[in-house]
């Protein structure tokens, strides 16, 4: 029979201090992508939520979510890579924990020790030429074995959650969703319209580009939309990832289109709270979170037809009837006609806070940890 959360965290380590019964491998906090979002996003929850039971495997050994989160980690690949396979699997050991939560899939757990992983969605194994060649090998290499030995494997969604179940073959015993959360993105637009030269409205994409993100489309429909709209502005925020070289040159050439490149936390909440709306034009997500960012600072969004956007924001977002750009120009030009509702986006977004998602999680925890 598992031994009780309120047991656990009473229980004494080596050194004689109380010990925390979870720990989290901290080192995705330096990854600039979506798992260091979602990594810091958990411990704020934590913060409040966990109460003494979870530590943060980090730096040189364990430390508490509030002095993880004042912390700087190395985001270097090879840093990142030691840290999450090496460095750090001793001082885990030591602590004796019940359940060690990967937020990624990468990093390793010393044998013997339960651990629960985060998966956040299995695009490569759907269309492998979304990624660049290495990662989409390390990805099918790697994946498959950390779900098979895990205790629990956690969804962001219920599609993915679906996709565990079909495409890595995990008992649904095995998988447990958990929705992801949002701090709220109302920011001062007036600061970064002047830093970014711009004086009338704009639309925006938020994410990194990459070639599922769908962006091309996204730069045909925006032809249209410009001729109907001479006074928008297509902002794309968002450092650049990979993908052709035609691509690259279209968003620097592209009229009327503003590329940023990656922005601070500030700077994006800042940009997306000023738009007119958010577009999201997605072959594939496992959640998708920046259209949940917008409708946090009650900013609307034109989404894909991905089955996940449907899940999360069929109700509160426009759906485009197609992922081509002229299913996405018909759905900018109808949302731009459409009168906003700020207070309807914002109590939508208000249900997933990084507490309610941080208390998912300890759940999660408390039911598998041995």
């Amino acid at each position: 029979m598992r031994e009780t959360t309120a047991k656990l965290s009473s229980e004494k380590g080596d050194s004689g201090h109380n010990r925390a019964p979870f720990v989290l491998m901290g080192a995705s906090l330096g990854n600039l992508g979506g798992t260091g979002v979602y990594t810091r996003r958990l411990l704020k929850g934590f913060c409040t939520a966990a109460q003494g039971r979870v530590s943060v495997a980090l730096g040189r050994g364990l430390v508490t979510p509030e002095e993880a989160l004042g912390m700087e980690p190395g985001i270097g690949a090879v840093h990142k890579f030691l840290q999450e396979n090496y460095l750090l699997n001793a001082a885990v050991r030591r602590s004796r924990p019940s359940l060690v939560h990967l937020p990624a899939f990468g990093g390793r757990v010393t044998g013997g020790i339960p651990y629960a992983v985060t998966v956040h969605d299995l695009a490569f194994m759907r269309n492998s030429t979304w990624f660049p060649p290495l990662r989409s090998v390390y990805y099918s290499l790697r994946f498959k074995r950390v779900a098979a030995g895990a205790e629990v494997v956690m969804a962001d969604s219920n599609f993915t959650a679906s996709e565990i179940r079909q495409l890595l073959k995990i008992d649904p015993f095995r998988i447990r969703r958990v929705y992801l959360s949002t701090d709220t993105f109302e920011g001062d637009s007036g600061t970064w319209r002047a830093s970014a030269g711009l004086r009338g409205d704009y639309i925006v994409y938020a994410g990194t580009v990459e070639p599922r993100k769908n962006i091309e489309a996204l730069l045909g429909a925006w032809k249209e939309v410009k001729r109907k709209h001479g006074g928008l502005t297509l902002v794309i925020a968002g450092r650049w990832g990979w993908g052709p070289k035609s691509l690259r040159r279209s968003l620097e050439r592209t009229q009327g289109v503003i590329h940023t490149g990656r922005l601070s936390r500030g700077e994006l909440c800042d940009c997306i709270s000023g738009a007119r709306l958010m577009v999201y034009p997605s072959y594939y997500e496992g959640f998708g979170l920046p259209p949940l960012e917008a409708a946090s600072a009650g900013v609307p969004s034109v989404v894909t037809p991905a089955e996940v956007l449907v899940e999360i924001y069929g109700d509160v977002a426009r759906v485009a009837e197609g992922f081509d750009k002229d299913s996405l120009a018909e759905a900018i030009l109808d949302e731009l006609d459409t009168p906003a509702d700020p207070g309807g986006l914002r109590d939508f977004a208000s249900a997933f806070t990084v507490e309610a998602m941080a208390r998912e999680v300890l759940k999660v925890y408390g039911e598998f940890a041995k």
